[in-house]
Formats: structure tokens, C-alpha cells, sequence
């Protein structure tokens, strides 16, 4: 995560934010006060004007999180497994847009997370090496550049800390997916010195049929304390996943809708053992640097090199169901990528007084690059399979064709906010402004002819302003209503040569209001918080439907206009309290409605796919302090997912053929129990089962049309033990 601003003569015995000074009751979750991802400055949340979820490392251990999907299944406003049951990567949707790892918009310690490409050059984090998460809503162009304008998601890295546990775990879950995992630190009696080592390995069966993943990764850090007020963090990261993919197209019918035969099951693999695969190697290295120059300013740098090499395989569907209602035609596809993602983010921040005005003003410069090479291999098709009754009989060995495709993408923006303090007044205004440049080519080989197509190109260059502003009261009884109006942007996907007359095109840009409040309560532990937003898309690319397929650099493309709009407005309520000493809730509910503005196809006038109408989510905790259940806890937790519209939002996806167009609604019950043996004996171990999806409910997430639909993730229990010492 990003260093806080506080003085380093004042938190010399950690590297970690003032947050870890906060009271942990036993076996309760931690309500964060703070988080430096909203502002880049340590403004508390309560006093931040804009709506942000934090889920710390205690409640991520409680409830058995093992990445991003399962960490945000009780935050307001997130649609989860946007790609189904996938372990590839995490993809899921804030306020009604793409904000996981296939639109590029999560970050690890403030700094943007996957390099570019295809989906197969995205990086995936263990939750294990993650301190929290920080979940930021709405536009945040100022802080971070392109980004998605419903919002993004900060992933803070376990950093050496004087206060370190040293810790094992062991788990198995219901599948015979097994791993183990550590946590363990050490440093010098001055605390000059401060090291940690964070890993874990898995290997086992998934959910689905015959799919196998083996995943391990470390993660070694060290701070040095390089002066009174200079702190030097450096962080690595090696990962490694082999195996296969639980990524699949499945087909609407026997997903979506019943077949003739019924719904097949969510485990039913209708790829091929032979083939199907995703491995994937993932390192990154960087640095975390503060100096003060005394207590009113500090100069902060973030920075990172990640790379990531993958290769996928997989048979999926192609085409709908067969007449029979159980036959299924697939079509073979291969792809390899690699990819390096650089990312440099310098900052300043000064405290100081005007008068009765207290300013915290942050200006910065941040740098990042990314630079990727992909091959996509087609094949003959293989046989068809039965999903009812499946019957793996082998993949196709010949190569029709292979897709080259790379590029470079550059961002630099310089950035500036001002957060004033007036008595109860916060007020804070900020902007941006980026310039970004896209170098993107592609090549095909026909491996049945032995040519190759001439190589096309695609540059594109943006700048672009980008605004934040915000006004918050704060009252002495704990409550601060607050009004914020934010932006966001991201570069056009096409060149000029997409333009009928050659134009280029606008950034897509992202606009925000909001207005909210929030309640800290004086005499227990929590964060409340209601808001209501209007949230709209403009300037997106849509089909010229004018013209004809006359465009791009070989001109036999469909030419794009821009003016494509959307909108999303929504009301959310979260609160994550502790009321009783033992006993913790987590509850959300968020109203969402959606609508394409403008646009020059079928979509114009209806809602979004993937915003539910509805979402709530309720969770409880309770941990027993004495009598004879002394350390025992026991939790569960109802998650609602309303009702949704599949992409197109309209019966021609099925070529009117009479498929819903919506996807229904579906309720999860979750579960946990645990038992703290430190409390009864000497030993200190923690004892613990969790389920998801305890009834093993069968759901689609998404379905892009009749051979594209995905299940959810099925029932999973996990039986965990973990060791902690000093």
C-alpha cells in the first residue's frame, strides 16, 4: 500500500500505516479508519467525500478469503465472477463497469496492477500477501489515470513490520484442493532492520471435473531504516500456476434455460483433459520510499516491474446446443502471452496553515508503461460431446491458423489535490491531466497455406483533463453528510482509421456525482455509510451504421463514431461495525438502475448487462468469551444477486428464437466456525471450517449469448488450521 504521510520520527517502530495501532478485539473483524488509496494522504475514511469499502487481513481470515471475488462478496455495489467460476483471474464489476483483472483497472500498492494484452497476460495476486483491500467507488482519474469510472480496487501488500507473528496454515477443501502457507518476519533490536517472508503452495482438484491446479508463490520483503526520517521498502513477488483452466463457455440452453434433458451440473467439464490448460508465471519488483523533511512535508515514491508469461488452452462451445438438447459442437483455440508492466509514482505532500485554514496538499507525477506480445492458435474443430453424459475422446492436432498481435501502451500524468480543513468542514479539490499513447500492430498466419497477411498497425494518442471535488461536514455526534463530483478516462480503443472521415476520437470519459453520509459511532467500533450517485459513461465508440465495412487499416472494418453514452444511478448502504466485544456485522444493500443513453444500434434506450437491480448481503459473527464455549466462534452470511439483463439486453442475441433476456436472480448461503484453542490451553491454534455456497446453488453470472453462458462458484468447504507465535 502506499506509505502514509504521517512523520517517520513518529512511526519508526513499523512500516505500516497508523491504521495497525487501532484495538483488535479477539476473534472480531477491524474496522479500518484509514486508507491512503481514496487520496494518497492518511485522511480518514469517515472524512473522505466519496464512498470506500476496506476489508482488513482479520476479516479476510475469518471468512476464508482466498481472492478478489470471495474478498468483496459483502461490499455494496459489486457484481462478482463476471467470467463465471474462473480461476485465471479475478473479474467482477463496480457500479455497473468492468473493474477486475480483464479491464485492467486494479492496482497493488497504488500502482496499476496487470500489464496490458489479452486475457491471458493478466496477473493474479494471492490474497495471502494482501494486508487489505481497499475498494475506491466511482471515478478516480485524478489519483490513479485511466481508469474505469465505476470504480477500482487497491490491493495492499503485507509489509515488514516490528509487530510481526509469525504464523502457519494449513487447509484442505471439500474438492481435495490442499495448500500451506506461512507468514513470518524478523528484524533488528533498533528495528533498523525489518524483514518478512509470506508464501504458500496448493495443489488439488477444482470444482470442475478432471481440472487440476497447482499454484505456489513467495513473496520476500525488507524495510530499512536508512536514517530517522528515510524508510526504504523493497518488495518481490515470484509466482507460478500450472494446470488446468475452470474457465469454459457453457451453452444457454441447459444453463440459462432447461434443455430437453434438463440443467447440466455446475462441475460438468465439457473440454478435454488432454488439452485444456493454464500455466502461468508471474514476478514483480519494486520499492516503497519516504522521506520528511520535517513534520509538515514528505516525499513519497512507489515503484514496480511486473512481468507476466502465461499460456492458455482450452475446447469451449461453438454454436448452441444441438436439436438433441444434449449435444454440444466445440471449436480448439490456444493462446500464449508475455508481457512487462513498469510503474513509477513520485509524490509530495506538505501540512500546513493559512489562517484558519488547514491544508493537505499533494501534487505528483507518476509514470507507467506496458509492453506485450500474444499468439492465438486456432485448430480444427474437435468431436462434439454429450454435456449430460460427457465423454472425453481427445483433441485436434491440426493447426488452422495463428493470431500475432503486441503493442506498447504509455501513460504520464501529473496530478494535484488540496484537501482544506475549515472547524467541521472538509473541503477538497483536485486534477489531472495525462497524456497516453497506444502502439498496437497485428499479424495472421494461415498455417493451412503456410502465408502470411500483411502486418497492421495502430497508433493512438490522448491527454486529457481529468477533476475531482468534494465538500463534508463533520458533526460532533459522529455523523459527516458529504457532496463529490469525480472523473474518470480511458483512451479509445481505435485509431483514426476507424473513422469514416478519419477523425480521431475522444478518451471515454466518466462523470460522477455523489452524495452520501457517513456515521462513526463514539462508543463502539464502525463505519456506516448511505450514498446515493449518478454515474455516466460518454464519448464511447459505437458502430457508424451509416456506412459500410469500408474502415480500419485494411478497410474491410465496420467503422465507429463516437457519442455512445450510459448511465447508472444508484443508492448503497454498508456498514461494517463491532458493536459487543466478540460480535461483528458486515451488511449491504445497493439499488441500481442502468441505461444506454446513445447509441446507433439496439442497445440505445435499454438497461446495462450485468447491473442487477437488487444486491444485499448480510454477515454475523460471534466469538464466545467464556463459559464452556470459551473460544468458540460461529458465523454466516446471506448474499442476494438480483435480477440482470444478459449482453444486448434483447431476444436478437438469440435470433428471436424466444430466450429470456435476463438472467435470474439467485441467493447464497454462506457459513463459518472456529475455535481459538489459545483460549482454553496453551497451545495456540486456531481451528477452522468455512463453506460458500453452502447449499450448493446452481447460477449463471453472465451469458453473452447462446453458446456463452457461465456458472458460478459451487459449494466450497475449506477445514483450516493455523499456528501464530511470536
Amino acid at each position: 500500500m502506499l506509505y502514509s504521510t504521517l512523520s517517520l520520527a513518529q512511526t519508526t517502530t513499523s512500516t505500516r500505516d497508523p491504521a495497525i495501532l487501532d484495538t483488535v478485539i479477539v476473534n472480531a473483524y477491524r474496522v479500518i479508519n484509514e486508507t491512503s488509496g481514496a487520496t494518497k494522504t492518511d485522511t480518514p475514511i469517515a472524512e473522505t467525500a466519496k464512498s470506500v469499502s476496506v476489508i482488513a487481513r482479520e476479516e479476510l481470515d475469518a471468512r476464508g478469503v482466498t481472492n478478489l471475488n470471495e474478498a468483496m462478496r459483502y461490499v455494496a455495489g459489486v457484481v462478482l465472477e463476471s467470467t463465471g467460476n474462473d480461476n485465471r483471474y479475478d473479474d467482477f464489476r463496480i457500479r455497473g463497469f468492468a473493474a477486475g483483472s480483464e479491464s485492467g483497472t486494479t492496482t497493488i500498492d497504488g500502482m496499476r496492477a496487470p500489464p496490458i494484452g489479452t486475457a491471458w497476460n493478466r496477473g493474479k495476486i494471492d490474497s495471502w500477501n494482501l494486508e487489505r483491500i481497499e475498494v475506491l467507488k466511482g471515478p478516480s482519474a485524478v489519483m490513479y489515470g485511466q481508469m474505469a469510472p465505476g470504480g477500482i480496487v487497491n490491493q495492499a501488500s503485507k509489509l515488514p513490520s516490528a509487530a510481526q507473528q509469525q504464523i502457519l496454515q494449513l487447509d484442505i477443501d471439500g474438492y481435495g484442493m490442499y495448500s500451506a502457507a506461512f507468514d513470518a518476519g524478523a528484524g533488528t533490536g533498533d528495528n533498523r532492520h525489518l524483514f518478512r517472508l509470506v508464501g504458500r503452495y496448493s495443489d488439488g482438484d477444482t470444482q470442475i471435473d478432471t481440472v487440476e491446479q497447482q499454484h505456489w508463490f513467495l513473496a520476500p520483503s525488507y524495510t530499512l531504516q536508512i536514517a530517522e526520517k528515510t524508510r526504504l521498502t523493497l518488495l518481490g513477488l515470484y509466482q507460478e500456476d500450472d494446470g488446468g483452466s475452470t474457465y469454459q463457455f457453457l451453452p444457454m440452453d441447459g444453463t440459462l434455460v432447461a434443455a430437453a434433458n434438463g440443467y447440466m451440473k455446475n462441475d460438468t467439464f465439457i473440454g478435454e483433459p488432454s488439452w485444456d490448460t493454464w500455466d502461468r508465471t508471474v514476478w514483480s519488483a519494486g520499492w516503497l520510499l519516504e522521506h520528511s523533511f520535517n513534520d509538515q512535508w514528505t516525499l513519497s515514491q512507489s515503484a514496480r516491474r511486473m512481468h507476466v508469461d502465461s499460456l492458455y488452452r482450452g475446447i469451449v462451445t461453438n454454436g448452441a446446443l444441438g436439436p438433441d438438447g444434449r449435444t454440444q459442437a466445440r471449436r480448439q483455440v490456444a493462446g500464449t502471452g508475455d508481457a512487462d508492466g513498469d510503474s513509477v509514482d513520485t509524490r509530495l505532500v506538505g501540512k500546513f496553515a493559512i489562517g484558519t485554514l488547514e491544508h493537505t496538499l499533494l501534487l505528483g507525477v507518476d509514470w507507467r508503461q506496458g509492453d506485450y506480445d500474444n499468439a492465438r492458435l486456432t485448430y480444427a474443430n474437435p468431436a462434439s460431446i454429450d454435456i449430460f453424459a460427457p465423454v472425453h475422446t481427445g483433441h485436434s492436432t491440426t493447426l488452422n491458423s495463428i493470431g500475432y498481435s503486441g503493442g506498447k501502451n504509455t501513460q504520464t500524468g501529473a496530478y494535484l489535490q488540496d484537501q482544506i480543513a475549515l472547524n467541521h468542514w472538509r473541503f477538497t479539490a483536485g486534477g489531472r491531466y495525462d497524456w497516453t499513447k497506444d502502439d498496437i500492430w497485428s499479424q495472421n498466419y494461415n498455417a493451412l497455406t503456410s502465408l502470411f497477411a500483411p502486418r497492421t498497425t495502430s497508433k493512438v494518442k490522448n491527454e486529457a483533463f481529468s477533476a475531482n471535488a468534494g465538500v463534508l461536514y463533520v458533526f460532533d455526534n459522529g455523523f459527516s453528510p458529504y457532496l463529490s463530483y469525480s472523473e474518470s478516462f480511458q483512451p479509445s480503443s481505435y485509431d483514426s482509421s476507424y473513422s469514416y472521415d478519419a477523425s480521431t476520437f475522444d478518451p471515454v470519459r466518466g462523470k460522477q456525482w455523489e452524495i452520501g453520509v457517513k456515521y462513526q459511532p463514539a462508543s463502539f467500533d464502525g463505519l456506516l455509510t448511505l450514498a446515493a450517485y449518478d454515474l455516466r459513461q460518454k464519448d464511447v465508440a459505437v458502430p457508424n451504421t451509416d456506412v459500410g465495412s469500408v474502415c480500419g487499416p485494411t478497410g474491410t472494418s465496420a467503422c465507429y463514431i463516437g457519442g455512445g453514452e450510459s448511465r447508472v444511478r444508484g443508492i448503497e448502504l454498508e456498514a461494517r461495525v463491532t458493536p459487543i466485544e466478540g460480535f461483528s456485522v458486515i451488511g449491504a444493500v445497493s439499488r441500481m438502475e442502468s441505461e444506454y443513453i446513445r447509441s446507433n444500434n439496439v442497445y440505445e434506450g435499454k438497461d446495462l448487462a450485468m447491473v442487477p437491480d437488487w444486491l444485499a448481503s448480510l454477515w454475523g459473527d460471534y466469538t464466545f468469551h467464556s463459559g464452556a464455549l470459551n473460544g468458540f466462534s460461529i458465523a454466516t452470511g446471506l448474499r442476494y444477486n438480483g435480477e440482470s439483463y444478459i449482453v444486448g439486453n434483447s431476444r436478437s442475441i438469440a435470433g428471436g428464437s424466444g430466450y429470456p433476456d435476463t438472467i435470474p436472480s439467485y441467493t447464497l448461503w454462506d457459513a463459518a466456525i472456529r475455535l481459538d484453542l489459545s483460549q482454553i490451553t496453551q497451545t495456540s491454534l486456531l481451528l477452522s471450517l468455512n463453506a460458500s455456497n453452502l447449499t450448493d446453488k446452481r447460477y449463471v453470472t453472465t451469458c453473452t449469448g447462446t453458446s456463452s453462458c457461465w456458472y458460478g462458484s459451487g459449494r466450497t468447504i475449506t477445514a483450516n488450521a493455523r499456528w501464530n507465535w511470536r
